[in-house]
Order: structure tokens, then sequence, then C-alpha cells
């Protein structure tokens, strides 16, 4: 008898720290990570109160570093990646 592997294509997504260019790359898989993450900053620019949310969370414009809590923040507006 043969035995089959089952694999499961969908992943958790994990609220943790996560480089900005990181999370980004999760939201864009197939772009480069300069375009990604380009287009997660549009993303914020773009999606209405998203930036406000994410600044009572303390972020700032070109942050490298979101917090588990920022992440969570995009998460909720953006759906998670």
């Amino acid at each position: 008898m043969e035995k089959t592997a089952t694999y499961s294509l969908e992943t958790t997504f994990v609220c943790k720290s996560y480089a900005f260019q990181e999370l980004a790359m999760l939201y864009c898989p197939d772009c480069a990570p300069e375009t990604a993450s380009k287009t997660l900053s549009k993303w914020i620019r773009e999606t209405r109160g998203l930036r406000a949310a994410l600044e009572e969370c303390g972020w700032k414009p070109r942050q490298k570093l979101l917090s588990p809590k920022m992440v969570g923040c995009m998460a909720h507006y953006l759906g998670e990646p």
C-alpha cells in the first residue's frame, strides 16, 4: 500500500514584529522587494483611516520595524496577507 502525503497550501498569519519590507513581501509576494514596499506605502496613504490608526500605534513614515500592534492594524484595514 502506497502512502500519500497531504499538504495544505494555507498558512497561518502570525501577528508579530515585522520589518516593513518583510510584511510588504507577504502582501505582494510576486513583486520585487522595493516594489512591494512602495505598494504597501501607497496602500497606507490611500486606505481611509489606516494611516491615522497606525500613527495612534506610534508609527512614523519610513519606519523600518513594525510592532505587532501596527501589523495587527494593517491586517484589520487591508486583510491578512
